[in-house]
């Protein structure tokens, strides 16, 4: 699943206060913390991820179905409290919080954040994560299209209004069935939504079933291959009142350059200042 995104979105005209704090050499957040053991479908998913370098995520909902608020943040540490001024990038307001830090018998650790925003009182379990251990590939690995399969499918683009969205279908690899997983994600890079589902392929039609929604779909679609690179166009797209959706191919799934374009890194081209939208997603 997209777990990350760490986005370094667009500059803004003043820096939020947290982001421009010195940089401290240790980050006692550092890493994830959830706050719910059990990870079975449509069950409850709560947590906070801290990158270390003053950026960070905060999901919520069911394990399936959830959504993602980035933001900026500093620490003082001082003991096992730990202070952290945090505020969240799309909708600017900003907390002072507290993070009290305690270790149980078996050495795992703790936190609870004095002024959650969020569930106050809440405790979360530092876990370990994919998201720490992320390294993308070099660029020269070679990038082999076949099927829509084991790519990021993306419809991105900046708003006449201000800010940009994007509309994603991130499959993974089918099995020989033709069935695979995969996930939807829409927002922009500072709030998305993530659902997960499975899909199977029939011929010149893709079957999706949204998971925790238990809501079947089916639709035509085709691939183009064009000057700009593969277009996926769903004849029905469910994630867009069942219009005719196109979406540019992003890469592998999982795969390193596929990963850093999700998450808004600079591998991502610059905004086209003619028509407003990314020169990759142009037609």
């Amino acid at each position: 699943m997209l777990a990350v995104p760490l986005l370094d979105s667009a500059p803004r005209e003043a820096a939020s206060t947290a982001s421009e704090a010195p940089a401290r050499a240790e980050d006692p957040l550092r890493g994830l913390w959830t706050r719910y053991e059990t990870r079975g479908e449509g069950e409850p998913l709560r947590f906070w991820y801290f990158h270390g370098d003053g950026k960070g995520l905060y999901r919520y909902g069911k394990v399936g179905l959830a959504n993602t608020h980035s933001f900026d943040y500093s620490v003082e540490p001082a003991g096992r409290h730990v202070g952290v001024s945090l505020q969240f990038r799309k909708r600017g307001d900003a907390h002072a919080l507290t993070a009290v830090l305690e270790q149980d018998a078996r050495g795992q650790t703790f936190m609870t954040l004095r002024g959650d925003p969020y569930e106050p009182g809440a405790r979360y379990r530092k876990v370990e994560s994919d998201l720490d251990g992320f390294e993308p590939p070099a660029r020269s690995q070679p990038d082999q299209a076949s099927g829509i399969g084991d790519r990021l499918w993306i419809d991105y683009r900046n708003l006449a209004t201000g800010g940009a969205e994007f509309h994603m279908y991130q499959l993974a690899a089918t099995a020989i069935d033709g069935r695979g997983v995969g996930w939807f994600h829409r927002g922009d890079f500072d709030n998305w939504s993530t659902e997960s589902l499975t899909y199977r392929i029939i011929g010149d039609r893709i079957e999706l079933f949204f998971d925790v929604r238990e809501e079947p779909n089916s639709t035509a679609f085709h691939v183009n291959d064009g000057d700009h690179g593969r277009t996926l166009v769903l004849a029905q797209d469910p994630r867009d009142f069942w219009a005719t959706h196109a979406y540019r191919d992003g890469g592998r799934s999982f795969g390193g350059p596929a990963f850093a374009r999700v998450v808004g890194s600079p591998a991502w081209p610059a905004p086209d200042a003619q028509d407003g939208r990314s020169p990759e997603l142009n037609p």
